[in-house]
């Protein structure tokens, strides 16, 4: 008879997969299960069994089952080791079986619920080679193949070890897809050319299908995950050796446990700091000297700099003679001069702008980009877009009107003096109608790109611009919607690299 510990995802399905083949089983787990080949006499079963096969969590588990069956070890029987464990704990059950005269292998495996589910998980197995070759019949039962590595805790080493580099493939697989979709390119897409490319591997193929559902159906639960890269730092740190890519999963895992410790470990893409950090860039800034600065800068902008303060700057528009938008600044005064903080992509753009207007004036501008970047706290990402906050270059772009973006209140005043473009600002508060507005919408699937559009029938009625993930799972975007569908309220989304229908947007408020 064998007796498997351990019913967990894999070995449960082992033991389906056994008992099929015709094998009189007995299963047994720390917490009770409804199963008809289910024992709770755990020590007696054992003693009748003539193989134990264990999938138990994690060492400590295994250890205190041991302990609890060393009576019941002895010659003619064999333990067969399937938990990934610690290399220590690994050698003290070779050690204790073969004191106790009790055949033992070190064969943890690879592969997931599927694979269990059709007996095609691998063993890799350590230990007398006379004894693997006794029970390989057995192991062929739940298994596609086995790979001989040589003595304990070989076996061991190199489950940890593998499953670090699956952990830090989809450690980089998430950070990817995130990346490709905050600029436009849908995971989808990208999916399609990583096949094409040399980094490509097994796992992707299996975890990008079930991401762009939103599935964290466990595989491999975060927690077993987190687990085993703990173990392989241990081994890094016993060797001496500096592993600074397993230190970054380990956190990633951590984080994600926290929330959903039985999910897939997939799951840590819910965590991606990426969805939700504020901008890292350094800003632009340009520093306003001299005694003209302020009403030069005054005729400059769209808003009242007077009203800046060294502790609250003001926003403001730098527009075109067309009242289009050309930057976005925040002005916040510094003892007698000004400091214009902007996006790190305006840097190149910013100090011409500025300078473009300066004849006769006492003003001297210094680039000072780099240095004052505390002078303008930033939101995260998710934050702002839940807020509905217009961002440069998201939604605040060269050529944009800035009525469109709903940025009167904060950037414009209607009652200072003249600037650049302020007559066609005029003229368009007078109007009250822009060809189109500024949304907030949720999303009904993860991994939405920017730049999606947004289809009413086949019509395009505009399209997005931000997304973000909310630590609730939500998964919410800001986009631009086309005056004519004004009052439409939801919206096919197609992926911006192909005719695909990807999701459906809800209008929020």
């Amino acid at each position: 008879m064998t007796l498997v510990l351990g019913l967990g995802i894999i070995g449960s399905r082992s033991a389906d997969q056994l008992t099929a083949a015709g094998h009189s089983v007995k299963t047994w787990n720390r917490t009770p299960k409804e199963r008809p080949d289910y024992t709770s006499d755990l020590e007696n079963t054992a003693q009748e069994s003539d193989t134990i096969i264990c999938y138990l969590k994690d060492a400590l588990a295994v250890r205190e089952t041991f302990l609890r069956l060393c009576p019941t070890l002895k010659e003619g029987k064999c333990f067969i080791n399937h938990a990934t464990i610690d290399p220590q704990t690994t050698l003290w059950l070779a050690n204790q079986c073969r004191d106790l005269g009790c055949e033992f292998l070190d064969a943890p495996f690879t592969g997931s619920r599927d694979a269990a589910a059709g007996g095609n998980l691998t063993y890799y197995v350590a230990g007398d080679p006379a004894v693997l070759e006794k029970h390989r019949s057995l192991l062929e039962i739940t298994s596609k193949a086995i790979l001989f590595l040589g003595a304990p805790p070989a076996a061991t080493v190199v489950k940890i070890t593998t499953n670090l580099v699956t952990a830090s493939a989809v450690q980089a697989l998430t950070e990817a897809l995130e990346i490709s979709r905050h600029h436009g390119v849908d995971p989808r897409a990208w999916h399609e050319a990583a096949k094409l490319n040399g980094c490509y591997a097994m796992v992707h193929g299996m975890k990008i299908p079930t991401l762009l559902d939103g599935d964290y159906t466990p595989h491999f639960s975060t927690e077993n995950m987190l687990k085993d890269v703990r173990y392989s730092a241990e081994l890094a740190s016993e060797a001496g050796l500096s592993t600074p890519l397993n230190s970054t999963v380990i956190k990633s895992l951590e984080e994600a446990s926290q929330n959903s410790p039985q999910d897939d470990f997939s799951s840590l893409i819910k965590n991606q700091a990426l969805s939700s950090m504020p901008a890292t860039n350094s800003l632009t800034a340009i520093r306003l000297t001299g005694p003209d600065s302020e009403r030069y800068l005054n005729g400059q902008v769209s808003n009242d700099v007077s009203l800046a303060t060294e502790t609250e700057p003001i926003s403001a528009c730098l527009l075109d003679a067309k009242g289009k938008l050309q930057a976005s600044v925040n002005i916040v005064r510094d003892g007698d001069d000004f400091l214009v903080l902007a996006h790190s992509s305006l840097r190149d753009d910013l100090m011409p702008r500025l300078d473009r207007y300066l004849i006769a004036d006492q003003v001297e501008l210094i680039d000072e980009s780099g240095q004052h970047d505390e002078r303008l706290p930033q939101l995260d990402e998710a934050t702002r877009i839940s807020k509905g906050i217009p961002a440069w270059p998201n939604e605040l772009f060269p050529g944009l009107l800035p009525p469109e973006a709903a940025i009167e209140e904060s950037h414009i005043s209607y009652t200072k003096g003249c600037y650049t473009g302020q007559e066609v600002i005029s003229r368009m508060k007078r109007a009250g109608k822009t060809n189109k507005h500024l949304i907030k919408l949720t999303l009904d699937r993860p991994l939405v790109p920017t730049q999606s559009k947004l289809l009413i029938g086949e019509k395009e009625a505009g399209w997005i611009t931000s997304v973000a993930t909310l630590t609730d799972g939500t998964e919410i975007a800001l986009g631009y919607r086309l005056r004519k569908f004004e009052t439409e309220e939801r919206f096919d989304v197609q992926s911006p690299s192909s005719s695909e229908i990807i999701a459906t947007a809800t209008l929020r408020s």
